[in-house]
């Protein structure tokens, strides 16, 4: 049986997440280190593909979003959840990863201050100047998706989601066709990845009701072929996929997958892809200087950014995130927002 209530949370979906936070993780331990840290020795039998757990990702936030948006009463509501749920983790991570690099003898992978104080408005990105850390890069496409988002909510849009996301997905076709096309508008757009994302917006609209999956086909079908022709075979195997999981999920079948051990990951995932990346690579490196074998200096370094991110996730993401929605919730209680129009 699914591990949630029809309209309520679903535990399969952060079960998900942590799935797709260990993929990332796998992925740049035992396949891409060396591109960082060419001191680092290979790992055979790397996790080459496990960067497409970030596809995952951007399906669950599909879903995640349209579905927060039509719970949403005001803009402001929307702009301080997602504040609440992204920044006080974000700022712990940026400021752990900028020591940690240093103290692992990693200078190579640090950022001068500058950069560091831009990284903390999570802008960067849209200013074209370098991350603290690799990951960030699909900070920066969340962050305009929601925009996007947010956008079609306040023109009342949403109800209409099929059709707008298949005029969104020829943009990903158009910008690529015509590469002179402002690369900053495509950044915003999220012309790349909005395929993905709409993997998971057009599950929850089944998942409502609000559509079946039959009248589904045209949306997943243009994404499939967007994706095959804009990016490659591989990627296009990799939406079919995301698009299988997402029809199981809303069908009920990956209950199984809502269990303690999974759980546990999606509850850490945020900080498990914050702070994975720089900070293991360091790890390793330090690791194996030290005397260890590879396979050693990996185990260790995950289990120090599972015991890292678990901290931040008790001592900053949690408490911060309770304690801004609870002070909002109590304002808007003394001194009630008007609805969106």
């Amino acid at each position: 049986m699914a591990a949630h209530s029809q309209q309520g949370r679903l535990g399969e979906l952060d079960a998900l997440r942590g799935i797709a936070a260990m993929l990332v993780l796998l992925f740049h331990y035992t396949a891409h280190s060396e591109a960082v840290l060419p001191a680092a020795r290979h790992i055979a039998h790397g996790l080459s593909w496990g960067h497409y757990g970030v596809q995952l990702f951007f399906a669950i936030s599909g879903f995640v979003i349209l579905m927060t948006l039509e719970r949403t009463a005001s803009s402001a509501d929307f702009l301080v959840s997602r504040f609440a749920r992204l920044l006080p983790a974000y700022w712990a991570a940026v400021l752990f990863t900028s020591a940690s690099v240093v103290l692992l003898g990693a200078e190579v992978l640090a950022q001068p201050g500058p950069i560091i104080l831009t990284d903390l408005s999570m802008l960067q990105g849209f200013l074209y100047l370098p991350s603290v850390d690799g990951v960030y890069w699909s900070l920066t496409v969340e962050l305009a998706f929601y925009f996007c988002m947010w956008s079609l909510w306040r023109a009342r849009l949403l109800g209409r989601i099929e059709a707008i996301l298949l005029g969104w997905i020829g943009l990903t076709v158009l910008w690529w066709l015509v590469p002179a096309l402002p690369s900053r508008v495509g950044m915003v757009l999220i012309v790349r990845y909005i395929p993905f994302f709409a993997i998971g917006m057009a599950a929850y609209r089944v998942r409502t009701g609000a559509r079946r999956w039959s009248e589904q086909l045209p949306l997943l079908a243009s994404g499939l072929a967007a994706v095959a022709l804009v990016e490659s075979p591989e990627s296009a195997a990799v939406y079919a996929s995301v698009v299988a999981i997402f029809a199981l999920l809303v069908g009920g079948k990956l209950g199984w997958l809502a269990n303690p051990p999974l759980l546990w990951l999606g509850a850490l995932s945020y900080t498990i892809y914050l702070i994975h990346q720089n900070f293991g690579y360091a790890l390793i490196a330090a690791l194996e200087r030290a005397g260890f074998a590879p396979w050693a200096a990996l185990l260790c370094a995950i289990a120090a950014t599972l015991t890292v991110s678990q901290l931040i996730h008790n001592l900053v993401e949690q408490p911060a995130l309770h304690g801004i929605r609870t002070r909002w919730k109590q304002r808007g209680e003394r001194d009630p927002l008007p609805a969106a129009e």
